[in-house]
């Protein structure tokens, strides 16, 4: 016997199964920005010079999958005129002095390429991602979006109760900020080939 079957004998912790109501679904998608989501800017350029095995594979994966697949499902959301929100992730403040204390430039300088204030190139959204008119752009602070801004009491304002999420990267933002929402109550799902990492 294998650990898979020993797994698949442990009881189920999943979520019940729920359906989308498509008027009370939004689209959630995290940091595609040019600072995390492009191989030439801020983390790529980083990665490229000390990991290069790991920026091949990652911004591979963004281009290959992870950009094409959250441009369908962005068309699907709105052919049907559904909410879209974008988040970014950044300071604020050119100092970054406005980011959580462990986040800032003085206190964490391997995370440097990745902040890039709000208004410098390298924060904006990837063109072929980028928000058009009526769709929300949340600016966070932090990994998951629930812990710097106001967007759950966004997302009730717009009567949203379900999540669709994509974008970067999996483990850090995608995960924080889904985790987050389900703990919130939302019905969350994940597209996992819409993600990267």
């Amino acid at each position: 016997m294998s650990w898979r079957d020993d797994v698949k004998a442990l009881p189920s912790f999943a979520p019940a199964a729920f359906e989308l109501e498509l008027a009370r679904t939004g689209l959630v998608i995290v940091d595609m920005q040019y600072v995390d989501a492009h191989r030439d800017y801020g983390l790529g350029r980083s990665l490229r010079e000390t990991h290069t095995a790991v920026w091949d594979y990652y911004f591979t994966r963004i281009e290959r999958l992870v950009v094409p697949n959250t441009s369908r499902v962005l068309d699907a959301f709105r052919e049907r005129g559904m909410r879209v929100i974008h988040l970014t992730v950044g300071p604020e403040l050119a100092d970054g002095g406005d980011m959580v204390p462990l986040r800032r430039p003085r206190t964490a300088p391997g995370l440097a390429p990745m902040l890039h204030h709000k208004g410098t190139f390298e924060h904006r959204i990837l063109e072929e991602l980028a928000p058009i008119e009526g769709e929300l752009v949340i600016n966070k602070t932090s990994r998951g979006a629930f812990n710097s801004t106001a967007i759950e009491r966004v997302l009730k304002n717009l009567d949203l109760d379900a999540l669709v999420v994509c974008g970067v990267s999996t483990s850090s933002c995608v995960e924080t900020t889904a985790r987050d929402a389900a703990d919130r109550g939302f019905k969350v799902v994940v597209v996992e080939d819409a993600t990267a990492e």
